[in-house]
């Protein structure tokens, strides 16, 4: 990530969308990435990457990509960057959503082992097609833009461990992005469009978090601080471009 002096500000309403750093993805493996409100025994799954998530991810490649001197500087750059910039995501043409119950180690309450086998509910996402991610860069010079797309470059896992996805490519867009992204209900450009018939709560950082002095520190797991949900951390009610085409005792199939 190139070096800068202190980022632009964002506004609320702008976030970066006049312009798009979009990188596409293919999926490698099974996608699990669990509801915020889901219970540890209960894990029902999200269909996409959250915005939360992917930033997470590009500040995650700046400690895999840089030396030990160099990493703590550039994530810290790259927050600064992305904090406030707007996330969307255009998931691959279908996906099968497929349940089941796995043995999971719990804490043991009573008795002398530290942990007990019990069952827990698993939901798993097999994708087919292209993800893309969107970013939004209006106000970035070319290097920062370039730094960003490198980045991209290095990521190869979104959700849970084991979440792998291959990088394609990366495009940038002028202006608004083609209907097929996922769209905050708070918008209106969905209404009407058949394909938009899920929605699902994906997190983001939050207004407090951006404007935090110690923001970077509140996020990493070395840091001072904690992340609060609704104020830090908030959840935002996303139309995604998916609706369902057929389901059964254990899948669910959904397409576009």
């Amino acid at each position: 990530m190139a070096k800068r002096g202190k980022p632009e500000a964002i506004s609320i309403e702008d976030r970066g969308k006049a312009c798009w750093l979009v990188a596409s993805y293919r999926p490698v493996s099974l996608f699990s990435l669990r509801m915020t409100h889901a219970t540890s025994k209960g894990g029902k799954t999200l269909l996409v990457p959250t915005p939360y998530v992917i930033k997470m991810a590009l500040l995650d490649v700046c400690f895999r990509r840089y030396d030990e001197t160099e990493a703590p500087i550039a994530a810290r750059a790259v927050f600064d960057v992305v904090k406030g910039r707007e996330v969307r995501i255009r998931p691959p043409e279908q996906c099968m959503v497929q349940n089941t119950f796995v043995w999971v180690l719990d804490a043991e309450r009573d008795g002398d082992l530290p942990f007990k086998r019990t069952i827990a509910y698993r939901e798993f996402v097999s994708h087919h097609g292209v993800m893309e991610i969107a970013l939004g860069v209006a106000g970035l010079n070319e290097p920062e833009i370039a730094g960003l797309s490198e980045l991209f470059l290095h990521i190869n896992s979104f959700g849970k461990r084991g979440s792998f996805w291959q990088y394609e490519r990366s495009d940038l867009i002028d202006g608004e992005l083609p209907i097929g992204f996922s769209v905050p209900l708070t918008e209106q450009r969905f209404r009407g469009v058949p394909s938009y018939g899920m929605v699902q709560a994906l997190d983001d950082f939050g207004e407090e978090l951006c404007a935090a002095k110690n923001g970077f520190d509140r996020i990493s797991t070395y840091g001072d601080g904690r992340i609060q949900l609704g104020l830090h951390r908030i959840l935002v009610e996303t139309a995604l471009p998916y609706r369902r085409v057929s389901a059964g005792r254990g899948f669910t199939w959904y397409g576009k």
